[in-house]
């Protein structure tokens, strides 16, 4: 009678420990065919703006006539292939399969505060809605609608983006090494290299040898322009003034006198241990082209890598290609034997 008592104590208690492990998850999604879109598809048919909150700061993208835009980073155009398309994507094949829960305490563990999206269409119609972590599942994202009481379990997998400066295209331009038919090159200090070639693909001439590879190696640099940063140039006259007087400039020409001119300056030093920075702006030849529009009302900044390898001289230029120093001879010692 004892051992059968025990044996129901033990069950019971396994019981209540099981209850106890469920009620700590989220409630199962119901099945399929219960689902309905997350995004109203009349709404994502005619977006004219993307708000998104998330990690501490909010991006804001709108539609104009001349494409999406960044407005906080001078109209810049948007990151379509990186930003734009995924998360459209995302929030087009966003299902909710059910209401994940109600209970206020359960949905505060779902990290649904500090990630917002809103979006807005034509004729004022807006939707917005939180949204939090991967629920137990797998299955995707727990969202609550903003004024809803429940949150939802959902297949969005997307991811969210909340700082402007992520959001707009960083590539300014992008050509071929082998399209470069001469590079022009004026150092801060005054110093100028330039090498050329007849045509496409043939050597580059112009330079003794020892410069001519280190400046085959900076224009290796240059015909990928991306940037990290966009900062109004209103709101920036020390990098203004700092482009105009102490750049580093090069200019590319390219096959029928087209030519992209790149400007770079050294921003003054942060604090200890941060990595340097530059600034940068660039302009091609055919006033229409879409880079003069870029860099109308910006100024970027540069990856800390080329702001710490921009060279300040043809000297200092050269003196790249030199041998590495070699290590001292480390000095013999005669060991004498003990007793001599």
């Amino acid at each position: 009678m004892r051992n059968r008592t025990l044996l129901l104590s033990t069950l019971a208690l396994g019981l209540v420990a099981l209850a106890l492990v469920f009620t700590g998850r989220e409630t199962p999604a119901p099945a399929a065919a219960t689902t309905r879109p997350l995004v109203p598809a009349e709404l994502l048919a005619d977006l004219r703006a993307i708000e998104i909150t998330a990690n501490g700061k909010t991006a804001r993208v709108t539609r104009t006539e001349q494409g999406w835009v960044v407005p906080a980073r001078c109209d810049l155009p948007v990151d379509a292939d990186n930003r734009l398309r995924p998360l459209l994507q995302s929030l087009r094949s966003a299902k909710v399969h059910g209401t994940l829960t109600a209970d206020p305490r359960r949905i505060a563990r779902l990290g649904l505060e500090g990630n917002l999206v809103r979006l807005e269409g034509a004729d004022g119609k807006s939707w917005s809605a939180e949204f939090g972590r991967t629920t137990d599942d797998g299955l995707g994202a727990a969202v609550r609608l903003v004024g809803a009481k429940e949150a939802l379990a959902t297949n969005f997998l997307g991811y969210l983006e909340g700082d402007p400066a992520n959001w707009f295209d960083p590539i300014l331009f992008t050509v071929r090494p082998e399209e470069v038919l001469a590079l022009d090159a004026t150092f801060p200090d005054g110093s100028k290299v330039r090498i050329e070639r007849a045509k496409e693909g043939a050597p580059f001439q112009g330079a003794e040898p020892k410069l001519l590879a280190a400046s085959e190696d900076l224009l290796g640099a240059l015909v990928a322009c991306r940037v990290t940063d966009a900062i109004d140039r209103a709101a920036s006259p020390e990098a203004v003034a700092a482009l105009a007087n102490q750049a580093f400039v090069a200019k590319l020409t390219l096959k029928g006198d087209v030519t992209l001119t790149l400007r770079i300056a050294k921003a003054p030093a942060g604090k200890p241990g941060e990595p340097p920075r530059a600034w940068l702006t660039a302009s091609h030849s055919d006033p229409a082209n879409t880079l003069n529009r870029k860099c109308e009302r910006a100024v970027f900044t540069c990856p800390g890598w080329m702001a710490e390898q921009l060279p300040g001289s043809t000297a200092e230029l050269a003196k790249r290609m030199d041998a590495p120093a070699e290590a001292p001879a480390a000095p013999n010692i005669e060991l004498v034997p003990a007793g001599r």
